[in-house]
């Protein structure tokens, strides 16, 4: 079969505005005071992620499967009509409705209800970086979380003063788009992923459900700059192994040592591998000690601040020559450079489901929500959009327009930002000017 190579290249994206029923779904302003009028939004719990939502009825804390348009069966769209020198918080899908107390007071329950009543007027309060205190005007109590770990179906209330559980993001319905830097960092950039990358047909994976079709070091020559790995120990070796390790696998120091080839053959590429680890740390620790090389491609982002300084410019990864980032799901191998990414990375739950059409975003984590923010850091954003069974057929069918409206209008406002990895299966499906080289083109376009 010929195959070929696919070259991703930088442009701008360039999307037009959402419409929807009631206000439209254009890009929120940066809050420098007033919160955003006439436009639609969600209101985003900031200890948890989830939005602000109608079920039944009835006023609930935000579901865990976010969706952001109408006609999805949730109803999480909001915007704000000022009243006098209060606001309404009007339902998007029919504006006579606002999200209302049942009374004043602490514990008040919030429901649907008419926009007519004073129990409709609510204050916000700034917090900056378009968050905010959503207040009773009658009293110091506040739209409040129930439970801030992430937890689908909670009734909303009104709280005495809280000073976490009681933040909100007003976040728009399409991810916002800045001007990509001519010189970017690291978490300005997109990646494509490769999801179970080591099981490709090329390397052996005929006839066991393989996900890719190209060996690693294929992938890493056409484009590919993510690698998502399972490691298993077997024989006193680590496999890269789906699931189970039949023995004839390919041992995880193998597929290292491409990568670090790759990187002494391509000295501007940056590659960055993500671990579905089964190991133990001495286990792992062994391997990683094979691999000539390694060491100084590595990159540390514990040891070099990123923590305290945010991510590097690609261009001082560059001129380092620190182009390797490992993340694994287990911790403690911090000793050998690699991290854990619950620390470092935000990720969504996985499955599009086996029909392709679950298009929820929502954390694998549940203690790290997608939208997670913390003082002068920015977490990695890895975005998974991939079903349970992979086959080329279904990754034609989900890699083009379906990738494309699930980065912009699901993943990427769950978020509040766009993915840094967007991991599929068999990235080079579908082929022509749809794929994912021409999304991951459009996203480096903008951060």
């Amino acid at each position: 079969m010929q195959r070929l190579a696919r070259r991703l290249t930088i442009s701008a994206l360039v999307l037009g505005a959402m419409g929807a029923m009631g206000a439209q779904a254009l890009p929120l302003a940066q809050a420098a005071g007033d919160p955003p009028e006439g436009t639609a939004l969600t209101i985003q719990s900031v200890p948890n992620g989830l939005v602000a939502d109608v079920s039944g009825g009835q006023m609930k804390q935000g579901q865990t499967i976010l969706e952001y348009r109408y006609n999805d069966g949730k109803n999480q769209q909001w915007w704000l009509e000022r009243s006098g020198a209060h606001y309404r918080i009007k339902s998007n899908v029919d504006g006579a409705w606002c999200m209302t107390r049942a009374g004043d007071g602490d514990l008040a329950k919030v429901v649907l209800g008419s926009c007519t009543t004073y129990l409709a007027e609510w204050d916000f309060q700034v917090l900056g970086g378009e968050k905010y205190r959503i207040k009773d005007p009658n009293g110091a109590y506040y739209l409040h979380v129930w439970n801030e770990t992430e937890a689908s179906g909670r009734e909303l209330v009104t709280r005495a003063n809280d000073a976490v559980g009681s933040q909100w993001f007003l976040t728009g319905l399409d991810v916002k788009r800045r001007p990509m830097p001519a010189d970017p960092r690291l978490d300005q950039v997109t990646f494509l992923t490769t999801h179970n990358a080591f099981a490709n047909t090329d390397e052996g994976f005929w006839g066991r459900f393989p996900n890719q079709s190209y060996g690693l070091r294929s992938q890493l020559d056409q484009g590919i700059r993510g690698l998502q790995l399972d490691i298993y120990p077997k024989g006193g070796k680590v496999l890269m192994c789906h699931g189970s390790c039949w023995g004839n696998e390919r041992t995880f120091a193998s597929g290292l040592t491409d990568v670090v080839g790759f990187l002494a053959a391509t000295p501007s590429a940056i590659v960055t591998l993500f671990l579905e680890d089964y190991t133990s740390v001495e286990e792992l620790g062994a391997a990683v000690g094979q691999v000539s090389g390694l060491s100084a491609v590595l990159f540390r982002p514990d040891q070099a601040g990123v923590r305290e300084r945010g991510w590097p410019r690609v261009s001082e990864l560059v001129a380092s020559n620190r182009r390797l980032l490992v993340f694994s799901q287990r911790g403690g191998r911090e000793g050998f450079g690699v991290m854990h990414d619950r620390d470092w990375t935000v990720e969504n739950y996985w499955s599009l489901g086996t029909a392709g059409n679950d298009m929820a975003c929502y954390s694998r984590w549940d203690e790290v929500p997608l939208s997670k923010e913390e003082p002068g850091f920015v977490r990695l954003h890895v975005m998974n959009h991939y079903r349970d069974i992979p086959t080329e057929g279904n990754a034609a069918a989900d890699n083009g327009n379906k990738l494309r409206d699930r980065v912009q209008r699901y993943c990427g406002p769950a978020a509040r930002r766009k993915p840094n990895y967007v991991a599929v299966d068999f990235f080079q499906k579908p082929e022509g000017n749809g794929g994912t080289g021409s999304l991951l083109s459009e996203m480096n376009g903008y951060w």
